[in-house]
């Protein structure tokens, strides 16, 4: 019962935060591909699960450096997948806490080492569901996300 608490407490808090002011006009918008590989920890013992995935989403920075970013693709073994999570950009790092639907997982992810054209990401997910309803009690990914720009359609000028 007390994760059940857990779970609805963190979706208020993420559904708050994403419907305050302050997200009301992107300041950026980046849009990503991502590919991440990892381990899954079974509760039924055994070695770690290995898994991937590829992804697309944006990312949305707000005044005062929130953050707000959305993914969904590919995956292995689960075969599709997303996230959704809010968080703060601190200089060249960001820090995002957030929700897997499926496989559901809360997740906390940190970006690293940023180069030009994108940044290695590392994320530590846990699952606080009931243990004979969910599929891993705790996932280890590490990727790597490229930048983006979506190419703007040049308007042709009309004749008199």
């Amino acid at each position: 019962m007390k994760k059940i608490i857990l779970v609805l407490c963190f979706s208020i808090f993420l559904s708050e935060i994403c419907s305050a002011q302050q997200f009301s006009k992107a300041v950026t918008k980046e849009s990503f591909t991502e590919w991440n590989f990892g381990v899954a920890f079974i509760e039924s013992g055994g070695f770690p699960f290995p898994g991937a995935s590829f992804l697309w989403g944006k990312t949305h920075t707000y005044e005062n450096n929130l953050i707000f970013e959305y993914e969904g693709g590919f995956a292995f073994p689960t075969l599709v997948t997303g996230k959704v999570g809010i968080g703060k950009k601190f200089e060249n790092t960001k820090a995002v806490i957030g929700i897997r639907p499926f496989p559901f997982n809360i997740y906390g992810q940190i970006s690293i080492a940023e180069k030009e054209n994108g940044y290695w990401i590392a994320s530590v997910e846990y699952n606080p569901l009931n243990p004979k309803i969910r599929t891993s009690v705790a996932v280890i990914n590490f990727g790597y996300r490229r930048n983006f720009e979506l190419k703007k359609k040049k308007s042709i000028p009309s004749s008199l």
